[in-house]
């Protein structure tokens, strides 16, 4: 048997005060004493408390690892999930044995929407709530560093609470848990939620935030998105009638109606002979794409009756519906009608062309500065 002496350290203390000592002689050499802390399971152990430099540093290593991810090139549902599974796991390793105080956790949170923001990927006034739901529920996705502390700790103290019966020490031991207050959620504001109340009757909640999870759009694109349908995007009428300021409220290129999000998406009457129609045929043009290859099989399978309807000039004509709002709100029969049409045509497919034809719009329109 041989001692790994790289491995070993000693720390001898005296009434609460650490004594410097030779250390322990053996054959193989030396055990010294510590020089500053030892680590147990990855976290730094001494004669004092070290719980305010572990928390640094697991800060430091978390907002390290959430610019790493920024920077990279990842689409936004991506750089969510890497987050979370990247940098959060720093916190949470010893969220649950030390101590977070409130303070230093809601600094953490805001350190990384403001990372965020740097980079595109969330709108200053667009809803903090928002970005922390499900992607399922019209959300980012992102975890926070309060939940996971929260849920780190909650899940620790639900242990020692199942093995306290058994165990002396761990039955001496408090278990308190601070429970996480669930404040209201962002559909019930009065600004942010109003496009999901708004759509909620009339259109397929679930499909219409799909785009989230399957388009694999940037992050501010995602962000810019999710800015319009909360109405935090600075439009004339949000300036004047919100922020009260001077401005004239009405639409910088009709100059008549208010300019709200609505009006510049869909509304505006000197946009709809370019950029709605550039937006509704590229909308056209994925259903287009996905019938092209049938298309002289079709005709060539056709070609008699073709011949017998023209002589008769009797056409039976069916209109199909794809409805796609301007900021992805889809119907309940999106996919039935869909499938009336020859071919392949994915719902996610046309919703993503008309998202990301209401980006265009909007970043014209406005004229957004910067990432917006």
């Amino acid at each position: 048997m041989s001692f790994g002496l790289e491995k070993c350290s000693r720390m001898v203390t005296k009434r609460g005060k650490v004594v410097r000592t030779e250390g322990v002689s053996l054959p193989e050499g030396t055990i010294a004493d510590i020089e500053d802390s030892y680590k147990y399971l990855g976290i730094p152990q001494a004669n004092g408390n070290l719980e305010l430099a572990t928390r640094k540093a697991a800060t430091a290593k978390y907002l390290q690892r959430v610019r790493q991810v920024l920077r990279s090139q990842l689409n936004g549902k991506n750089r969510t999930r890497t987050i979370n599974s990247y940098a959060l796991p720093v916190i949470r390793y010893p969220a649950g044995i030390i101590r977070w105080p409130k303070e230093e956790i809601q600094t953490t949170d805001v350190k990384t929407r403001k990372l965020l923001t740097m980079h595109g990927g969330f709108h200053p006034k667009s809803s903090t709530l928002r970005l922390y739901a499900s992607r399922k529920e019209g959300g980012r996705g992102l975890v926070s560093v309060r939940a996971t502390v929260q849920d780190e700790t909650s899940k620790l103290h639900e242990y020692i609470k199942e093995k306290a019966p058994m165990d002396d020490v761990l039955r001496q031991r408090g278990t308190e848990d601070e429970a996480l207050v669930e404040g209201p959620s962002w559909e019930d504001k009065s600004l942010h939620g109003m496009y999901h109340r708004t759509i909620t009757e009339v259109a397929d909640l679930k499909k219409s935030y799909q785009w989230l999870e399957r388009a694999g759009l940037k992050d501010s694109t995602e962000a810019l998105i999710l800015a319009a349908q909360e109405q935090a995007l600075s439009t004339r009428a949000i300036e004047a009638q919100i922020y009260h300021t001077r401005q004239d409220p009405r639409c910088r290129l009709c100059k008549k109606a208010p300019e709200t999000i609505q009006h510049i998406t869909a509304g505006c009457k000197m946009l709809a002979g370019k950029a709605y129609m550039e937006r509704h045929n590229q909308v056209a043009g994925i259903v287009y794409r996905n019938i092209r290859k049938k298309e002289h099989e079709k005709l060539e399978k056709y070609q008699g009756l073709r011949e017998e309807l023209e002589r008769a000039w009797k056409v039976k004509v069916t209109v199909v519906p794809v409805v796609v709002g301007a900021l992805g709100a889809v119907t309940p029969k999106l996919d039935e009608w869909l499938q009336q049409i020859p071919g392949t045509t994915l719902d996610i497919s046309v919703q993503k062309c008309a998202v990301l034809g209401t980006a265009r719009i909007l970043r014209r329109t406005l004229k957004l500065p910067g990432l917006w």
